[in-house]
């Protein structure tokens, strides 16, 4: 959704910016026309003032649609860099839950969130950059049962960044997938 009303913001800024060229060229064109154009007849005058737009319009269409392209282009590369980084993540994450508390474990973390950070900063979004920086920073401090669903939340900012909608993805929803007595953490996390 928010992606949705960005899009929408950014197709009413390109509007109101597209008028308001056409208004400063449309100006521009008067005044110009009035000065090349005065003492000729009227209809040769429509003209050529049409034609003038034709092509006018024709090269601003082609120019806004290759800005358009590369932008499209750019996104894409961005997306394929981006869905191996977060699979690395995701892997990596489920590997350290599945690991026998300890040392090992704990080397293992630091490993992870060492060779992944560099990469995330990179290639993630802003939603997930935050959402790793504050799951990294805070589950050394955390209750086992408040980092499970910090792993949560920056897994749904993961799932969004794919463009899932995650409407119906509730608190636990993810965690279930992995945790079998996540209801009882959920039930006592709502008590609280």
């Amino acid at each position: 959704m928010r992606n949705f009303f960005k899009g929408v913001g950014v197709l009413v800024l390109f509007a109101a910016l597209l008028v308001g060229v056409v208004e400063v060229v449309g100006l521009a064109a008067r005044q110009l026309g009035r000065q090349i154009f005065q003492g000729v007849d009227s209809t040769v005058a429509a003209a050529s003032v049409a034609a003038m737009s034709t092509v006018v319009v024709a090269v601003a269409t082609l120019v806004i649609g290759r800005y358009i392209e590369k932008r499209k282009a750019i996104e894409a590369e961005i997306r394929t860099s981006k869905i191996p980084v977060y699979s690395r993540l995701v892997s990596g994450l489920f590997a350290l839950l599945q690991a026998e508390p300890g040392p090992q474990q704990t080397a293992a973390a630091e490993r992870l969130f060492k060779d992944l950070t560099p990469d995330l900063i990179t290639w993630s979004s802003d939603e997930v950059l935050i959402a790793w920086s504050r799951f990294k920073r805070s589950v050394s401090t955390l209750s086992p049962g408040e980092a499970v669903f910090a792993l949560e939340e920056m897994l749904m900012a993961v799932r969004r960044d794919y463009g899932h909608k995650g409407a119906k993805v509730k608190e636990g929803d993810l965690l279930g997938l992995f945790i079998n007595d996540i209801d009882a953490y959920v039930a006592n996390r709502r008590r609280i």
